[in-house]
């Protein structure tokens, strides 16, 4: 009688789980269609992008595209009707595990802390939790039968093929992880940002720079790649850097009106 009873009310909990997620993501999706969602005061447009706190530039990003709204709101669309019904429940809890799992980061690195407590963090734990059911499904298809319907169980091949993969998963990803590390190491971290042009000398002479075209102030800005950008005079002058020893030297493109 106490097992009838539990499994009742585990049913009855799966099912409640299973609407919650399902009027959730449709309840998301909606506004997405109708551009409700992803809306930025026009104010906030014309704020300079490094005054914008990290969450409006996320949300005024996202809804710069339509189409892309469109997407993501038929993906949740799709998700909050396809776990209702048992057959494409799977298909469902699988999409909504990748969605979730990317609005949790995006959330959580774009300082949107409120929303990751508020609902994200509740329907990744339920899509987890609904998936449980199908644990051994999955692994038996996706590692067992290697994603196959035909039954047989995949068996790792013998021979120069496989030491050949396992050779390339491991010394490829090694060896573009060091590429890419010395690439890096070639940037001077503590020169590249951005500066503040208050004072100017050429020559004992000092030199009056007006406001630029970014910015409220004259700016000078040095990137990745040795890219120099100086912002002066209701202009925007493009160059490159380099350094020799302590010496800084920078070359600037002839711009239209300078």
């Amino acid at each position: 009688m106490k097992n009838v009873s539990l499994k009742k009310i585990i049913r009855i909990a799966k099912y409640l789980a299973i609407f919650y997620l399902s009027i959730g993501m449709i309840a998301l999706a909606i506004p997405k269609l109708l551009e409700m969602q992803f809306r930025v005061d026009h104010y906030q447009a014309f704020i300079p992008l490094a005054e914008l706190p990290k969450s409006t530039h996320m949300w005024s990003f996202f809804g710069r595209s339509y189409v892309y709204n469109l997407f993501i709101g038929l993906t949740e669309l799709s998700i909050g009707i396809l776990i209702i019904f048992k057959r494409t429940r799977l298909i469902g809890l699988l999409i909504s595990l990748g969605v979730c799992l990317n609005i949790f980061i995006i959330n959580i690195q774009f300082d949107m802390i409120y929303e990751v407590v508020r609902h994200i963090s509740i329907d990744l734990f339920l899509t987890l939790i609904l998936l449980i059911e199908y644990r051994k499904d999955l692994y038996q298809f996706f590692i067992g039968l290697g994603g196959k319907l035909n039954g047989e169980v995949i068996k790792a091949n013998s021979g120069i093929w496989k030491k050949l993969r396992i050779a390339y998963v491991i010394f490829f990803p090694v060896a573009y992880f060091i590429f890419s590390f010395v690439v890096i190491s070639m940037f001077d971290y503590n020169l590249i940002g951005s500066y503040e042009i208050k004072n100017t000398q050429i020559e004992n002479g000092n030199i009056t720079f007006d406001k630029g075209s970014i910015g409220t102030t004259p700016m000078l800005f040095f990137e990745r790649n040795d890219l120099v950008v100086l912002s002066v005079n209701d202009s925007i002058h493009y160059g490159w850097y380099e350094i020799e020893e302590e010496h800084l030297r920078m070359n600037f493109r002839p711009s239209k009106n300078h």
